[in-house]
């Protein structure tokens, strides 16, 4: 084993997933992420996300099988996944319009196999959920109708820090199972702000803090076709959760003078939020190393989504469809770098569980991306999506965003004991 190579590496891994952590609250701005525990970030990759977020129902040898850990047995090298993103987003409503870019460290995941070619296992830690929205309202305080604004800020979200295992059971059925440890916290600032120079700000804070354990087993099979071509089946499933919870709430006065603010705990307790079952399946076709075409489908009952005040936030069943694809010309090209160089293209079309005004929110988007080869099997990942989320039917709010994400993917044999004769 070599240990001096494997030293540095460990420290790097431990490093960046920490970053992970810090990160998170940066990437995404939406406002409709004020419901429930807001935007949901499924277990995709960067290689992934190129092929419109397709995951469930495919792997293979060169990149982690984060989607769905019964295909982690194919990796049979040590890696190391860490991506970054980057996400303009323009929001519209009516004649108004605004534009944000929120960015930042996405994931770190690290796969080692423990028996080659039947056991892998992977570590890793990345966002659950997002929130970032800002909300401002006019006041109305008797018969003044512009006596000020109440600006209603989120932020924060919740982080998985995840451990999964992927076995082979026999021929090419494998089964896995990703033990995610959720924890972190979603604000709720409302602040008042009034026209009178003379009067103070008033901020209530409203913050639930998550933490408990969340487990889905997985299931893949693949069935050949041909001499090198696999027709792949796999399906996830997460059970309906209660995770734990607290909630506290502080009021605080802050007046001219900030040195006399005062702020007074109001509520301060624990319960729990009930977060319902998803189920994922996956078909797709492959040539090792060749060519992948795949569909994924994911649906999750939110109205089953129990708040930490017992209500479901007006959230609505979801479901998602994507469809993609990579094409790799030729990877043993010793002429042509392009050849040996992984495209990809995908779709996808999502059924939010948000509804405002009766009305489900959509999002759908196209996707495109690249994989460009390194040593040691290694890669640079990179993958554009463009997509629009909501309308401006009815007074909403319709977002276009654009999103650019970049990883590499670091291959070796560091834990592979050498022998010698």
């Amino acid at each position: 084993m070599r240990v001096c190579s494997i030293l540095p590496k460990a420290f790097l891994l431990i490093g960046l997933l920490g970053l992970v952590v810090s990160a998170q609250a940066q990437i995404g701005v939406s406002p409709y992420s004020s419901q429930g525990i807001g935007n949901l970030i499924r277990p995709t990759l960067v290689h992934n996300q190129g092929m419109g977020g397709i995951g469930i129902g495919n792997g293979n040898a060169l990149f982690i099988n984060f989607a769905n850990p019964s295909f982690l047995y194919k990796n049979n090298l040590s890696s190391f996944d860490v991506a970054f993103s980057v996400e303009q987003n323009n929001m519209q409503r009516e004649e108004e319009s605004v534009s944000r870019t929120s960015g930042g460290l996405r994931y770190g995941v690290f796969s080692f196999p423990v028996i080659t070619n039947r056991w892998t296992m992977s570590v890793g830690v990345a966002p659950f959920s997002v929130v970032s929205y800002r909300i401002e309202e006019s006041l109305t305080i008797g018969n003044d109708s512009n006596a000020g604004v109440q600006v209603i800020d989120g932020d924060g979200g919740i982080n998985a820090a995840s451990f999964a295992s992927g076995f082979r059971v026999v021929g090419n059925l494998g089964i896995g199972l990703r033990v995610s440890y959720l924890f972190g916290p979603i604000t709720e600032t409302r602040t008042v702000l009034l026209n009178n120079l003379l009067a103070q700000r008033t901020e209530l804070e409203d913050q639930v803090y998550y933490s408990d354990l969340l487990f889905e087993p997985s299931i893949s099979y693949g069935i050949k076709l041909g001499n090198q071509t696999l027709l792949n089946l796999g399906a996830t499933f997460q059970p309906e959760t209660k995770i734990r919870a607290t909630r506290e709430v502080v009021l605080s006065t802050i007046p001219n003078d900030p040195r006399f603010a005062q702020s007074e705990r109001i509520d301060s307790v624990g319960s729990s939020v009930t977060f319902p079952s998803r189920l994922g399946v996956g078909i797709s076709i492959e040539k090792s190393l060749k060519y992948l075409v795949g569909v994924d489908f994911v649906t999750q009952p939110w109205e089953d989504y129990q708040s930490f005040s017992g209500g479901n936030d007006g959230m609505r069943n979801s479901y998602e469809l994507s469809v993609g694809g990579q094409l790799i010309p030729d990877i043993t090209s010793v002429n042509s770098y392009l050849a040996r160089m992984a495209y990809r293209l995908g779709f996808f079309y999502r059924n939010t569980p948000f509804a405002v005004e009766n009305r489900q929110i959509t999002d759908f988007g196209l996707n495109l991306g690249f994989s460009l080869p390194m040593s040691n099997l290694s890669s640079t990942n990179i993958s554009l999506e463009v997509g629009r989320q909501g309308t401006v039917d009815a007074g909403l709010i319709r977002e276009d965003y654009f999103k650019v994400s970049a990883g590499i993917t670091f291959n070796d044999r560091w834990f592979i004991r050498r022998k010698f004769n």
